[in-house]
């Protein structure tokens, strides 16, 4: 029979995720890591194994809890046009107030290993493809609901990944929620039909 670990593994990876996501995988070496995690480097590698090991579980939880809830809010709306709206002002919100300011960790891991490690770019790859069909599947809502401007459609989609690629690595430089908001309203507003004249 194995030896019970004596820590909540799901615990120290979210100390993990934290550590990462505010200073990358470079500049977060082993030691402080089992030190923000409480634990002894024999400990970190028999739960987790190596660091990169520990890094893309990190990758995952996030790509588990954070994005899980940035397309449930996506295709939980009423509408197309109000469920990009809704995820805008969350993202913005999170850039602002919460940790999202550290930027996104997958954007942030992305710039990092840049093509260095095809594992992880496929990883990468899969999270934007998920943000890409659940913004693709709005548009084709809000297309259906008369939304959008005559052209645009599910089409449209990889813009807006790549708008919220170029806010995530705004945030990092902590521009302020006006800057923020202004990149989403010019976006959504490029996107949605005009009003009809009286």
């Amino acid at each position: 029979m194995g030896r019970v670990r004596g820590f909540d593994v799901e615990e120290a990876l979210d100390v993990a995720l934290e550590l990462f996501w505010q200073q990358g995988y470079e500049g977060t070496p082993i030691q402080a890591l089992c030190r923000e995690m409480g634990l002894q480097p024999g400990s970190v590698y028999a739960a987790f194994g190596s660091k990169r090991d520990l890094f893309v579980a990190a990758l995952r939880r996030y790509a588990g809890t954070v994005s899980d809830e940035a397309v449930a809010r996506i295709n939980g709306a009423p509408s197309g046009l109000q469920g990009l709206r809704e995820y805008f002002d969350h993202l913005i919100d999170a850039m602002v107030d919460g940790k999202r300011a550290w930027g996104c960790l997958i954007t942030n891991s992305l710039v990092e290993f840049a093509g260095r490690d095809p594992e992880l770019a496929a990883m990468f790859q899969v999270h934007l493809a998920r943000l890409q069909t659940s913004f693709a599947a709005a548009l084709a809502r809000a297309r259906a609901e008369g939304q959008l401007r005559p052209g645009i459609g599910p089409e449209s989609a990889g813009m807006l990944v790549a708008v919220v690629q170029g806010m995530n690595v705004m945030a990092k430089g902590r521009p302020g929620r006006r800057a923020l908001q202004d990149v989403a309203d010019a976006t959504l507003t490029g996107l949605a039909a005009r009003p009809a004249r009286e």
